[in-house]
């Protein structure tokens, strides 16, 4: 007897798991749902069905990292190469595209992409994810732009100033368009929201103000004495 039909089943039951979990995970956040209610709701029996396939929590969420990371890496590293052609130096707002276009385009591919962007988001905002588990969540074209922005940020402040600058930036670039996928699948919204493609060009031109913003009199002060002379 062939075993293509349990593999068959096995694969329609992860998937099956997977559609549930972004579904629940992404209107309640990552721990606000239990795993037998992502169980019950992929029609699973078996109460053991998700153990089974992922075991657990976290490798379910890798998982769904994984069903979704294709796409996003390779349109992050077509982005990085297309600035850094030729060998030159990308600017802020090359670097800053890199970051939140592929996010963007992505939201308007459908509800399970939006669905995987409000987890992303969800948890990049945990208090106790690790520098290392962030690394876990990044594409290494991600990382480059970063560590190209901190670079020629870190000419006009500290170091320290610039990567703080860069997160807070990435984070509410990560949650502007998770609210947008919230409103994208909201039935019955009376707000008429831009274009998607307009939000993100102007998500661009926001997060450049951000990081290039002159550092005040009082920031470099305080600087001065907590990082030293700026």
């Amino acid at each position: 007897m062939s075993d293509r039909a349990p593999r068959a089943r096995g694969a329609e039951t992860r998937e099956l798991i997977l559609d549930a979990a972004e579904r629940l995970m992404a209107e309640r956040g990552v721990h606000g749902v239990s795993l037998n209610e992502i169980n019950t709701a992929a029609g699973q029996r078996n109460t053991a069905a998700l153990h089974y396939h992922f075991g657990g929590r976290d490798g379910l969420l890798r998982a769904i990292l994984r069903r979704h990371g294709g796409w996003l890496r390779a349109r992050h590293d077509e982005l990085y190469a297309e600035v850094t052609a030729g060998g030159r130096r990308p600017d802020v707002r090359g670097l800053v595209e890199v970051i939140v276009l592929p996010v963007a385009e992505y939201l308007g591919r459908g509800p399970s992409q939006r669905a995987a962007i409000r987890i992303w988001t969800s948890m990049l905002a945990q208090p106790a994810l690790a520098v290392e588990d962030v690394r876990t969540l990044v594409d290494p074209s991600l990382t480059a732009a970063g560590r190209a922005l901190v670079e020629i940020m870190a000419r006009a402040m500290p170091r320290e100033l610039a990567v703080e600058r860069l997160v807070v930036a990435s984070q509410s670039v990560m949650h502007v368009l998770a609210d947008r996928a919230v409103l994208e699948d909201a039935p019955g919204s009376r707000r008429r929201p831009l274009p998607l493609s307009l939000v993100a060009r102007n998500l661009v031109d926001m997060t450049v103000a951000a990081l290039t913003a002159p550092v005040g009199a009082a920031t470099r002060e305080e600087a001065g004495q907590v990082i030293g002379p700026v």
